[in-house]
């Protein structure tokens, strides 16, 4: 662990992943076979769903055990993140990288568990900005550096949204992307 070759060899193959997608899909399949059901008592015949529309239900249950699965392999990384870092008496300056390897996660995965559980009061954590090490311990704060600007961007004869940075026409008052006053 200690050389940086080690890096990379040992990651658990599963993701740390939102789950709300498979449970989505999973009940529109669910109310397309539900449908199917109505098709099949009132006699439509919209698109033939009610001879094939009840199938539905099988791969919505499998999406539901995805979405499960998934539920549960997010815990089990946040509780793994937790640990190491609480063996670190959750203060210091770390490396993201042995972190990752010391829990076998990819580190990418590793800091949307940062991300997640900061935003949940759960750490506290900032980045070096010179050397990129985690800092346990440390709250960051937002200090905005740039300040709005009050006007439309100016760019060589174009102006531009200062909100989505949208190219404008004219004299516009509104952005036509985003709707924003200008």
């Amino acid at each position: 662990m200690n050389n940086d070759t080690d890096f990379g060899r040992y990651y658990i193959k599963e993701k740390y992943e939102a789950s709300i997608g498979a449970f989505v899909v999973g009940i529109i399949f669910v109310l397309v076979a539900i449908l199917s059901f109505v098709f099949m008592r009132l006699n439509i015949n919209f698109l033939s769903l009610r001879y094939w529309g009840y199938w539905m239900l099988i791969p919505a249950f499998f999406l539901f055990i995805a979405g499960f699965h998934q539920i549960y392999v997010n815990m089990q990384y946040k509780k793994a993140v937790k640990n190491a870092l609480s063996q670190r008496d959750n203060k210091g300056i770390h490396k993201l990288e042995h972190i990752a390897v010391e829990i076998g996660i990819k580190p990418k995965d590793l800091l949307r568990v940062l991300l997640d559980l900061r935003n949940k009061n759960v750490i506290k954590y900032k980045f070096n900005p010179d050397t990129g090490e985690l800092v346990l311990g440390e709250t960051i704060t937002h200090t905005p550096t740039v300040k709005k600007p009050d006007v439309p961007l100016a760019v060589e004869d174009k102006i531009f949204c200062v909100y989505c940075g949208q190219e404008l026409e004219g004299e516009a008052t509104f952005c036509p992307s985003c709707g924003s006053k200008l």
